[in-house]
């Protein structure tokens, strides 16, 4: 069957997952197991690299090095009391080559994850000494001075940048996850989340020391695209905050538009970004009652780019994944939550999780930019949210209708729907159903679901290492919960439970994005 004879997602007749200590720790055995095989898979398909290529972190080789070297970060929520010692780190680092790509800074590439860049190189070869340190346990790394020349000179650059500017034949903005700014603050803030020896500290102080600016230039850009949108068009539809992706069209989804700025900005300091909290707040309510004037689809642009391409996708990329994900994240800031919570958000929750539902098993496959396992990962963040934030959530809604005498909730039953298990629930059947996609379903067997082979089969957004990643972050989310039915009858315990907090600490986020804060494995 050629791609253009499937449909663009399969009619879901996937039954969510029960959550209880029996299923969960079968559906943790089966990650752990797929992880593993997907590994060796990955091993024997793709081959090693002894020098850079142009590429980032989305498509080629330097995304399949950062997924080991996130499976080593996680690798104690990936094996049994029994398991013989993983090669992960072994794996990343035989995956990561000397020196750096003969490829300048250009201003209109500064995250990793795109490409033209030496940042995929920098960025692997200071998580490879990290990495090679314990992440933390060991003597504190060194980082060779040219990487973080080369940081510098990328933060320079991200200051200098106008809010949109030349991007090949086109002009973009330059501020999303994928090329711009927002991409090369994620990087500096994992870079932040270590502890170096002494010279490296003092190298690199001077770029941290930035990072204040750099938030506030990308706070700007988003205020002058909402600017020149309101000029442009009108009043009604702008936001507090809106970035450009295409000259004259303003992004939504996570890697071209505001989502996944916003979740980026909202893992900095809280008083990095203190001063920006309002703005923050009500473009994720503008977002939020855009998604629900849409029935909880999040449009690619406004105004709409392309007549003959559908607006409504369901994918990471664009689309209500990207909601789910921005709200994931935007529970774990105390201070946005309880000052600017809106009875918007649950709905958004609930009509994007129906829409991903219905819609997210895209025939692309299950990768995390177009696919099954991207379309489940917001649902984690969620359940953590839902499962470890329930106070401040709740508190939020009280506050809210204590202080909005007269106004009605959009939905007075939403609060009791929205429960971590029904954004687990969903999360699992999507997570073990996704070992039916290519390339980790390797045999010809007919089946229901015809998934496409990605067409970087191998890579981290669009292939199989993209699904390692994704079932390993699963992995962690169950044992956290495990162990907290566990000990349910003494939750005070759990604060200085060894188990329960290394799954915690094993929560990564989404890659590029992240989710639970930087980590420092990006």
């Amino acid at each position: 069957m050629i791609i253009s004879q499937r449909p663009r997602f399969y009619e879901n007749k996937l039954v969510p997952v029960e959550i209880n200590p029996v299923s969960l720790i079968d559906s943790l055995r089966q990650l752990r197991m797929a992880v593993h095989n997907g590994a060796d898979k990955l091993n024997a398909n793709e081959p090693l690299h002894d020098k850079w290529n142009h590429g980032g972190m989305f498509l080629t080789f330097s995304g399949i090095s950062l997924a080991f070297l996130r499976l080593d970060y996680q690798n104690p929520v990936l094996s049994s009391g029994n398991a013989t010692a993983s090669s992960f780190l072994k794996d990343a680092l035989a995956r990561i080559p000397c020196g750096l790509p003969d490829v300048p800074l250009i201003p209109s590439r500064l995250s990793p994850a795109g490409s033209f860049s030496p940042l995929a190189a920098v960025t692997l070869r200071i998580l490879a000494e990290v990495a090679k340190s314990g992440w933390g346990a060991g003597e504190r790394p060194s980082i060779a001075p040219e990487l973080i020349k080369c940081l510098e000179d990328a933060v320079n650059l991200a200051l200098e940048n106008p809010w949109i500017l030349p991007h090949g034949e086109h002009r973009m903005g330059g501020d999303e996850i994928l090329y711009g700014r927002a991409g090369l603050l994620w990087l500096l803030l994992n870079v932040r989340a270590h502890q170096y020896d002494e010279s490296t500290t003092k190298l690199l102080s001077p770029v941290l020391a930035k990072l204040p600016n750099l938030i506030g230039v990308i706070i700007d850009a988003g205020r002058e695209g909402s600017k020149h949108y309101r000029q442009e068009h009108s009043d009604e539809d702008a936001h507090p905050l809106m970035y450009a992706w295409m000259e004259g069209h303003y992004g939504f989804g996570a890697a071209h538009g505001a989502t996944g700025i916003l979740s980026v900005l909202l893992s900095c300091a809280t008083e990095e970004i203190s001063e920006y909290i309002s703005e923050i707040g009500e473009t994720i309510t503008a977002l939020c009652k855009f998604c629900v004037a849409h029935s909880g689809h999040l449009p690619k642009a406004l105004p709409p780019r392309d007549s003959n391409e559908p607006s409504e996708l369901v994918q990471f990329c664009h689309g209500s994944p990207a909601i789910l994900l921005l709200l994931g994240v935007a529970f774990n800031n105390e201070q946005l939550t309880q000052g600017y919570w809106h009875p918007a958000w649950d709905q958004a929750l609930y009509q994007a999780t129906c829409r991903v539902w219905e819609e997210g098993l895209l025939s692309k496959g299950g990768s995390l930019c177009h696919g099954v396992s991207g379309n489940a990962w917001p649902w984690l963040l969620l359940h953590d949210a839902f499962e470890y934030k329930a106070d401040v959530i709740n508190g939020a809604r009280s506050r809210f209708f204590q202080n909005s005498a007269g106004l009605e909730s959009l939905d007075e039953s939403l609060p009791s729907r929205l429960t971590p298990d029904f954004f687990l629930s969903r999360a699992l059947a999507f997570m073990l159903h996704s070992f039916e996609t290519r390339p980790y379903r390797d045999d010809q067997v007919p089946s229901e679901y015809d998934y496409c082979m990605p067409d970087e089969p191998n890579s981290l957004f669009n292939g199989l290492a993209g699904n390692l990643v994704a079932w390993a972050e699963t992995c962690a989310v169950v044992q956290a919960r495990l162990r907290r039915m566990m000990l349910s009858e003494d939750r005070g315990s759990l604060k200085n439970d060894h188990a329960f907090q290394e799954a915690l600490r094993c929560r990564l986020g989404f890659p590029m994005i992240g989710g639970n804060g930087a980590r420092g494995a990006l």
